[in-house]
């Protein structure tokens, strides 16, 4: 039977083939009412009926509707993007964004919530009951709660500024990148790259009907490109079409990028601080704009002499090999001698890998490593309703068999699904229901009879964003408001997934050559092991480029407007590899950043500030064995099950039994 309000589900799991564009007003009307019943319940206790109950719980789940209509409209948009869905999602956008900011700004919801704060029952409260409150008084505080009535007006119109304009920077990243296609008809402008990139290119030319080989800006297609093709023209062509995502119209974002950096800084200095960095990071570990600068540019010194001879290193290889004079290359050339240079010092290069990963075999490897470490089960299921016929179920249970949660797995690419790769909480576990989750990215795609085979970095990739899959799943806090974590630690449990990768024993569980079923040899795996390190601290600065712009911008906005590119271009010369001709700036197509209200932007540090976390708890990993069910077990007792009912820098220290050192870090990037 059809569901009559299709995004405002109870059925597990949801059929998403009813969610049509023309049903989400309606939804989205209903879950409002619905929150603000149960909001008016609270906004009218009497005194004598306010308690964590009726106060506090109460108010954690009270947009639980919302929150979840909401959650599978967006999460449409990003798998299944349409004329018909933007259009309802752009007309709705202004009232949830509006319903959402105006909660903290509701003066009778907050007496409410600020009387149970000063009263002896909440004076009384200990462990995540105490946690929950002081989150929801900070949530209420840092929101404007206290603001004079002018300024909450002002306030609640930034953020549905700010809704509508980062919603429309990632339609036009999308659409940048949809509207571009390189067709080849000679087979001899495809030389030097892999056979793998050969046949996805050919595959999408036989879904348009083109007798030869289609390129695109999607990672799977444009990434060979730039490290194998032996056509510079070609190299620089994609190259140029990239560097062109966000900047050239109709889909460019120049000016939404200048007046989303002013809406922040004004919504900032309305709630009272000196910019928008330091509201977003108080909560977090590194706590304010300033500290997380600091770690940044601390980082960036102990890279800086190791960065510069690379890229002297790959300037020498270049002429060398060319006899001609050293100079800068072109940013289309980077990727192409870096990768000549690598086969050259190892006499291999990671694409000789690739057909050890199958797909397939790479999940359940991965399937199989979680279930040492952490004791879960996962277990494909029939595939039920779901947005494309490609996407996989899975469920996963614990170790005493309950089940903790069930995802959806959409890998490879479409044109109307949004580039990289993520993992998403659809749904938080509610009563007997588990968790519902999504795990998707752009991978590389069966071809000519032939399984998908991973990159490396697409194995890394799988394996980061299940890590995240994980984490959510595991939290097992009975209050939904504390399972979730400091947006600087939560990567940690991600990025540490990927060390498993590098180790032999763990390769050997799934790691087998496509056709023979072989481990991958030895003369494959030790000169793989040997370049772990290859350009360490260039890849590490390129984060780090990211990371100082990102800060800057949201530090000192007003040195940058109003042309944010070009001045944040000027001030990386010592962060990115000179370049003949400039190279292209990530700011514009910059989703991360930019195409949510908040997202990443002034945290994008947080990728190194938990890669500090990651390496150094791995080490322990090391120590004890990368198999150890006792050290697996600490961690997801540590570290995965308790969200935020304690602290991460608690959490943490309970785990390794220090603060964390940037030692093992520094050690697994660079040759000092």
């Amino acid at each position: 039977m059809k569901s009559k309000h299709p995004f405002i589900y109870t059925a597990f799991p949801p059929a998403w083939s009813e969610m049509k564009p023309e049903c989400l007003n309606s939804d989205i009307d209903k879950a409002i009412r619905t929150a603000n019943k149960n909001l008016d319940k609270i906004r009218n206790l009497t005194e004598d009926k306010i308690s964590y109950e009726s106060c506090i719980r109460a108010f954690d789940r009270a947009c639980a509707d919302l929150d979840n209509a909401w959650t599978a409209a967006n999460h449409l948009d990003s798998v299944s993007n349409s004329p018909e869905l933007r259009k309802a999602i752009s007309e709705v956008l202004p009232k949830v964004t509006d319903f959402y900011a105006g909660i903290y700004l509701d003066d009778r919801l907050w007496n409410v919530i600020r009387k149970f704060s000063e009263s002896e029952e909440a004076k009384s409260l200990d462990g995540y009951k105490k946690r929950l409150l002081e989150e929801t008084v900070d949530d209420f505080k840092t929101s404007g709660a206290d603001l004079p009535k002018e300024k909450k007006a002002r306030y609640r119109q930034i953020e549905s500024q700010l809704a509508q304009k980062t919603q429309k920077f990632s339609e036009n990243v999308l659409d940048a990148i949809a509207a571009y296609e390189k067709r080849i008809s000679d087979a001899n402008e495809l030389a030097g790259l892999p056979e793998s990139a050969v046949a996805l290119a050919k595959k999408k030319a036989q879904k348009k009907d083109f007798d030869g080989w289609i390129f695109t800006l999607e990672q799977p297609s444009i990434t060979p490109v730039m490290t194998y093709a032996e056509s510079d023209k070609f190299r620089r062509e994609m190259w140029e079409a990239s560097a062109g995502i966000g900047v050239k119209e109709p889909y460019s974002n120049l000016e939404l990028i200048s007046e989303i950096l002013s809406l922040r800084d004004e919504s900032s200095k309305i709630l009272g601080y000196e910019n928008f960095a330091d509201s977003v990071l108080f909560r977090r570990m590194a706590a304010n704009g300033a500290k997380a600068l600091k770690f940044i540019e601390d980082l960036h010194s102990k890279m800086e002499d190791s960065f510069k001879k690379e890229t002297d290193s790959l300037e020498s290889f270049k002429a060398e090999c060319t006899s001609s004079a050293k100079e800068h290359l072109q940013p289309w050339e980077i990727s192409y001698w870096a990768e000549r240079q690598f086969k050259s010092k190892y006499n291999f290069t990671l694409e000789q890998l690739r057909d050890y990963f199958s797909f397939n075999d790479v999940l359940n490897g991965l399937f199989s490593l979680c279930n040492k470490l952490y004791g879960i089960d996962v277990k494909k299921v029939s595939t039920p309703d779901v947005w494309d016929e490609s996407v996989e179920f899975f469920e996963v249970r614990s170790e005493r068999g309950k089940l903790i949660g069930a995802f959806y797995a959409d890998f490879f690419p479409r044109p109307t699904k949004r580039g990289g790769a993520w993992m998403n909480l659809l749904r938080p576990a509610k009563g007997l229901s588990p968790a519902l989750g999504f795990i998707g990215g752009n991978l590389n795609e069966p071809a000519n009879g032939r399984p998908a085979l991973l990159s490396f970095d697409e194995v890394c990739t799988l394996f980061h964003e299940f890590g995240h899959l994980v984490h959510f799943f595991m939290m097992d806090c009975p209050e939904v408001g504390l399972r979730d974590v400091a947006w600087d630690f939560v990567e940690l449990p991600s990025q540490i997934m990927e060390n498993w990768c590098f180790k032999r024993e763990c390769l050997d569980t799934f790691a087998r050559h496509y056709k023979t079923g072989e481990l991958i040899p030895d003369n494959l795996f030790e000169p793989f092991l040997k370049s772990r390190k290859f350009r360490g601290a260039t890849q590490c600065m390129r984060q780090l480029s990211f990371a100082y712009s990102d800060l800057l911008l949201h530090i000192k906005p007003a040195e940058f407007l109003p042309n944010p590119v070009e001045k944040v271009d000027k001030m990386l010369d010592a962060w990115r590899i000179p370049t003949a001709t400039p190279g292209a700036s990530i700011l514009p197509r910059f989703t991360h950043i930019f195409g949510e209200p908040v997202g990443y932007a002034a945290g994008y540090y947080s990728y190194k500030w938990a890669e500090v976390l990651d390496a150094d708890a791995f080490s322990k990993f090391e120590r004890n064995g990368i198999f150890d069910s006792k050290t697996g077990r600490e961690f997801a007792n540590k570290i995965l099950r308790v969200g935020m009912t304690v602290s991460p820098e608690e959490a943490f220290e309970n785990f390794m039994g220090r603060p964390p050192s940037m030692e093992a870090l520094i050690k697994r990037t660079i040759d000092e």
